[in-house]
């Protein structure tokens, strides 16, 4: 049973259990700035009264959009970098943010990028405050200060790393 629904997503309740369905698929970027790096948005989150770092991450905007496509689109929104290249994105294993309230997962992809290619004023300032390009210790300082969402996401894309599933990456 739909009790909610409006353009972007609808909840229900199926077997005494709710469910929040987003209308088009969701992606997530991982971008990794020369090889050592993580670039982060400061987002505004309304709900929060305040901003929150995380992943550039959004959805596709039709059905029709595919995901690569949708996670280049969101990653030059929210970060301002433009890579013509769609071959750039790697795509990662999908993640289940609620599995027991989302059905579908959220649909990952990596991205390698130098730190010459990011302009700090030039994003969508309707949605996010700035950027920021930091180390993997910062952002777990970030994740156990509560200052940044989607920590969980974080820890499976630093698990792919270090088990080198994510092969080209030299975090560690």
């Amino acid at each position: 049973m739909i009790v909610y629904k409006n353009n972007f997503f609808r909840i229900g309740i199926k077997n005494k259990i709710f469910f929040f369905e987003p209308k088009n698929q969701q992606v997530i970027i991982l971008p990794i700035v020369d090889k050592n790096k993580f670039l982060l948005v400061k987002a505004k989150r309304p709900l929060h009264k305040k901003s929150m770092y995380e992943f550039p991450s959004g959805a596709a905007d039709s059905r029709k959009e595919t995901l690569i496509k949708a996670a280049q689109r969101e990653f030059t929104e929210e970060t301002g970098v433009v890579l013509k290249k769609i071959n750039k994105f790697i795509r990662m294993p999908n993640i289940y943010q609620m599995a027991n309230r989302l059905k579908d997962p959220v649909h990952a992809f990596y991205v390698h990028i130098r730190s010459s290619q990011i302009n700090y004023k030039n994003f969508d300032k309707n949605e996010i405050d700035s950027l920021h390009c930091l180390s993997l210790n910062k952002i777990f300082y970030l994740i156990s200060k509560g200052k940044f969402n989607f920590g969980f996401v974080f820890i499976q894309c630093i698990f792919l790393c270090f088990t080198g599933l994510i092969s080209d990456c030299s975090i560690t």
